[in-house]
Order: C-alpha cells, then structure tokens, then sequence
C-alpha cells in the first residue's frame, strides 16, 4: 500500500506504487486543471491570491489539453496600464542573487540597481525597495 492510503486510507487492501494510486490520480487540481495533486501542494501557484483562471489552460479541459506543463497567463482589462509591484531588499547580494536567478547578465559600466530597474521597465514592474 502507499504513503496517501496508508494515511488517509488504512483499511484499503489494494496493493500498488504510490505512482499508480487510484487516490492520487484522482486527486484534482483547480489551479493547474489536472488530476495528480491537490491545489494546496500545486507546483504551479496562481499569480493572483483570489481564485479565478490565471492561465488559459485552465479554462480548457484537463482532458483536451495537450502540453500539461504549458502556462500561458492571461491578460485581464487593464493590466497593461497598471505595472505589478517588484518588492526587493535593498541589499546588493539579494539583488545580485535576483538577477542572476532571472539569467540576467550585469554589463561592465553599469550598477545592479540600473539593470534591475531596466528589468522591471521591460517585464511593466514597480520596484520597491524595502529596508533591511
């Protein structure tokens, strides 16, 4: 028996992997739309707090979807007018680690506030800078 019957389930006798868990796979996903997990341990998050569709492959059917990893974000009314917020410490090293983690190369001449703030000009981000 597997880890997600054993806990949830002890009485079932049905021997299998957990890959192969009747439960698991059919444990849906609002967030992602596709069946193998529960939205509270999705790998793929929502960007916004409120739920509702984040992406356009979750308003297509798990079962027509052909790329399951794809993620296309879909642009609500009014999103272009309005940059999202880039919250960062002001800290050389939390900004240096930031840019590298985005592939982000620091030219000769220029600080890492200049190319971070290039960043968030070309991505329609505000940078806070928060105090350490």
């Amino acid at each position: 028996m597997c880890r997600i019957c054993n806990e949830s389930y002890p009485d079932f006798t049905l021997e299998h992997t957990e890959q192969f868990c009747p439960f698991r796979n059919s444990r849906y996903c609002s967030y992602c739309a596709s069946y193998g997990h529960l939205t509270k341990s999705c790998p793929a998050k929502p960007l916004r707090k409120y739920r509702e569709p984040c992406y356009v492959e979750q308003t297509i059917p798990s079962c027509e979807i052909k790329d399951k990893n794809a993620r296309t974000p879909i642009k609500f009314y009014g999103e272009e007018e309005s940059p999202r917020i880039l919250s960062i410490q002001d800290n050389d090293m939390i900004i240096y680690n930031f840019l590298q983690k985005m592939s982000i190369k620091i030219p000769k001449g220029f600080t890492m506030k200049q190319v971070l703030e290039e960043y968030a000009k070309q991505t329609n981000q505000r940078i806070v800078y928060e105090l350490n």
